[in-house]
């Protein structure tokens, strides 16, 4: 093979050009520190260098004949083994996009890069072997193994468009889009340079790729907390995925400023952020962002700088930075959060460094903090998070964070243990299990007869929710509709619930039943658009009003009765009845119920215990049932397990008894027909064949 080699000026320094403003522009904005961002970081340079060594590769060329051989030789050898660090990257690019490149993978990894390092070699022997290029008559020529690379560049092309094609599922948003352009960019500059080998348009399918993987990148503003400049919650979600995803190790340190509500309260809401700022600089210093460094210097002048701070106090701050600082330089760096309001959290990949940062965070609260010519003591709560695989996704810290940080005495430390960590991560294997239920119709209803007391019949069911876990088998509603409402999953609990209700009705066709009793979260009976659903759906199956009682727990009313009184009257007009649950003896304004629209109460099945222990708890009991008969609401007692219970509060003479004595939860179709079997005989009181032992 004996053609010219030609290089032409034009192209690179287009390429040139376009590469200089994305580099500027990417560098000039915070880059939260994950793989994709780390891998474009890396290929913008080898860019740059690549035209920049283009334009004079291509000087070389067209001045062969004054240019020394030796010198051209280097810089021709150098520019083409940037080149061929080109199509690497791409199938590395599309390998990271869905968050395949990780340590256990490397041997494919390495295996991958060997047609690529034996061509390196190729090019690296070319002065002696003349394979790749050689220098001949004052001009330059392409050797018998010039076309290897546009080779590679095809085959790690076509890699990249294949390893899509079958991992389209796992792709990130536009990644799919972005891999198959960039592919179709290198394919197309091959085939261009081989049809017309004066059009070395390779440099701008670079720099059009490079284009193409900066738009695909997650905008770092999006990313910028901009009340103190640390990095956000979500790029702390996005940071913790790919620690996750590459299987690496991660220390984590949330943290809460606690008396940021006093200092706003006292002196005003600028110092109280002001503050803010200072706590987050001396975050900032051990990030390695060397545009985050250059922030903490500007605030430092700012914040304490010349305004009236105490000198000494100036330096020693300025000293704790400093140690911060040097800190950064000989340990791995960690990565500073702001997660919300007072919140904050530090992520780091070295034990070392977590430990350090904890006695610096320790040392710089013992101090005070100099604000404006103020002294200001902080308090600091700490939840340490030793190494844990207990996150499957980076979402899961925080919601650990909701969990851990609230249950840790303000001012100390505290080191989740491995048995809390299990804790949490049951919990979020719960919300994922509840989430998963409620896509797939498939939490269940169980309805639970009420005993008349009057005729000794069952003419009231409850509706209660209950879930199942494949491993765990039956959860409490004590545990999982907490952990519903901290989701925004409630609502949904509740349609579920309301539509099954709706169902067993609808099928109570040679039953009567006087209502059923749902029970009803605050949330949804303060949302302005509650009265309008829940008619809708009664509409739908064509289900009275009456038959269905809302339960709202007496906690819930008395802490949020102003949120929902409109709704309770809008409702009581319609026709729909309410019930307050779970009243306690002694602690229920029973007086202030009977002006609100309720007309059934259920005494708590603690008040059951109450009474067995104490006369004076059993006189509270008889009297209580006495008023709501006076005032003319229905009393119901829950909880009733054994034969002594159900004797004497029958002889209290309530409304209603509900509980494992009389009848366990069912099913609809077993409800139903235990409602009709025992109704349809002479009423009798219940024996000891209906008592279901409860344990925890």
């Amino acid at each position: 093979m004996n053609d010219i080699l030609i290089i032409s000026y034009a192209y690179p320094i287009c390429a040139m050009l376009s590469l200089l403003v994305l580099a500027l522009h990417f560098f000039s904005k915070r880059q939260i520190p994950v793989q994709r961002n780390q891998m474009f970081t890396a290929a913008i340079l080898f860019a740059c260098a690549d035209v920049i060594l283009e334009v004079f590769s291509a000087m070389v060329v067209n001045n062969s004949a004054s240019v020394p051989p030796v010198l051209g030789y280097i810089v021709l050898t150098i520019f083409y083994l940037l080149r061929l660090s080109f199509p690497l990257l791409m199938i590395f690019h599309s390998i990271s996009v869905t968050r395949s490149l990780k340590r256990r993978n490397l041997m494919s990894i390495v295996l991958m890069s060997i047609p690529t390092a034996v061509v390196g070699a190729i090019i690296l022997l070319s002065p002696l072997t003349h394979h790749f290029i050689y220098y001949k008559n004052d001009n330059y020529y392409k050797g018998e193994y010039f076309p290897i690379l546009s080779v590679l560049t095809i085959l790690s092309a076509l890699f990249s468009v294949i390893y899509g094609l079958a991992k389209k599922s796992a792709f990130q948003e536009k990644g799919f889009r972005v891999v198959a352009g960039i592919s179709l960019l290198a394919l197309g500059s091959v085939m261009a340079e081989a049809s017309w080998p004066r059009l070395n348009v390779s440099s701008i399918a670079i720099a059009t790729s490079m284009l193409l993987a900066y738009l695909s990148l997650k905008k770092p503003e999006s990313m910028i907390d901009h009340t103190t400049g640390l990095l956000n919650l979500d790029a702390l979600m996005t940071y913790m995925d790919e620690l996750i995803n590459r299987e690496a190790r991660y220390y984590v340190l949330v943290m809460k400023v606690e008396n940021i509500r006093r200092i706003n309260s006292i002196f005003g809401y600028t110092i109280g952020s002001l503050t803010l700022k200072n706590v987050a600089d001396f975050l900032s210093t051990f990030s390695p962002d060397m545009k985050e460094r250059a922030r903490l210097r500007k605030n430092l002048k700012v914040y304490e700088g010349t305004n009236g701070a105490d000198p000494k106090a100036k330096e020693k701050s300025e000293k704790t930075v400093g140690d911060a600082r040097r800190l950064e330089r000989t340990l791995p760096p960690a990565w500073a959060f702001r997660l919300m309001s007072n919140q904050f959290a530090v992520v780091s990949t070295s034990e070392e460094t977590h430990e350090k940062i904890l006695e610096l965070l320790r040392e710089r609260f013992e101090n005070p903090w100099h604000i404006r010519g103020l002294e200001l003591n902080l308090l600091l709560t700490v939840a340490e998070m030793p190494e844990t695989s207990s996150f499957a996704e980076g979402s899961d810290l925080y919601k650990a964070v909701e969990i851990v940080l609230p249950a840790v005495p303000k001012g100390d430390t505290v080191t989740v243990s491995e048995r809390e960590l299990a804790k949490i991560e049951r919990h979020l294997m719960l919300e994922t299990s509840l989430e998963k239920a409620l896509a797939e119709d498939t939490l269940d209803v169980r309805f639970q007869p009420i005993l008349s007391t009057a005729t000794g019949r069952y003419t009231k069911v409850e509706a209660l929710a209950r879930f199942t876990h494949d491993e765990w088998g039956d959860v409490p509603a004590s545990e999982f509709i907490p952990i519903a409402e901290k989701r925004g999953l409630v609502a949904q609990i509740d349609e579920f619930v309301l539509r099954r209700a709706c169902e067993f009705i609808k099928s109570a066709t040679d039953v009567e039943i006087e209502y059923v009793g749902i029970n009803i979260s605050v949330t949804e009976l303060a949302s302005s658009s509650f009265p309008k659903k829940v008619s809708a759906i009664l509409d739908e199956y064509g289900i009275p009003y009456r038959k269905i009682v809302f339960e709202i727990t007496e906690n819930a009313l008395m802490t949020s009765i102003i949120l929902m009184i409109e709704n309770l009257q809008e409702l009581a007009s319609m026709g729909f009845r309410f019930a307050v649950d779970n009243l306690g003896l002694g602690k229920g304004d029973i007086v202030k119920l009977s002006m609100l629209p309720f007309s059934i109460v259920k005494l708590d099945r603690s008040v059951l215990e109450e009474v067995e222990t104490s006369a004076r708890s059993r006189i509270l009991f008889e009297n209580t049932i006495d008023v709501l008969k006076k005032i003319e609401i229905e009393s119901v007692v829950v909880g009733c397990e054994t034969t002594v219970q159900s004797q004497w509060i029958s002889e209290c003479s309530p409304d209603g008894i509900q509980g494992f004595y009389y009848a366990r939860p069912m099913d609809k179709n077993g409800c139903l027909a235990f409602i009709q079997r025992n109704n349809a005989q002479t009423p009798k009181k219940p024996g000891r064949d209906n008592i279901i032992i409860v344990t925890e």
